[in-house]
């Protein structure tokens, strides 16, 4: 899986088109988040904001520079609970100014049917919300 992940990581191009490779779903958000990692040997945390989510990765925000390829530790405020969303592995897949994209690496089994069902959730809002527009 590893060796698999370097693959993706150095094929990548700097195009918009880039940030919507994701196979499932995605939903938009406004979710405050902060990150930690290691870059060059020093440890770094940020701030940002959850830009979009799906099952598999996550478009961020923020002004900390990161760099493609750097593992990240990242603590998400869902609306949903006062408990932020734990993600230890997350590997920065994209970057494009101050916006990056990570894709889950680990995750315990509850976290992913939290994950899981917030975005089945915010799905459903989003479609009721789009039909009583059009009607």
């Amino acid at each position: 899986m590893e060796l698999m992940a370097s693959k993706q990581n150095s094929s990548l191009t700097k195009t918009e088109s880039d940030t919507n490779r994701r196979q499932s779903s995605r939903v938009a958000g406004a979710y405050g988040l902060t990150f930690s990692g290691v870059d060059g040997g020093r440890f770094m945390m940020g701030d940002g904001e959850v830009i979009d989510l799906s099952n598999e990765g996550i478009g961020i925000l923020t002004d900390r520079p990161v760099r493609a390829g750097m593992d990240l530790a990242l603590f998400i405020e869902l609306p949903d609970s006062e408990d932020h969303l734990c993600i230890p592995e997350a590997r920065v897949s994209w970057v494009k100014g101050h916006r990056f994209g990570v894709a889950l690496r680990t995750l315990k089994r509850e976290d992913q049917h939290r994950l899981r069902f917030f975005i089945l959730d915010r799905q459903h809002h989003a479609h009721r919300h789009s039909a009583k527009r059009r009607s």
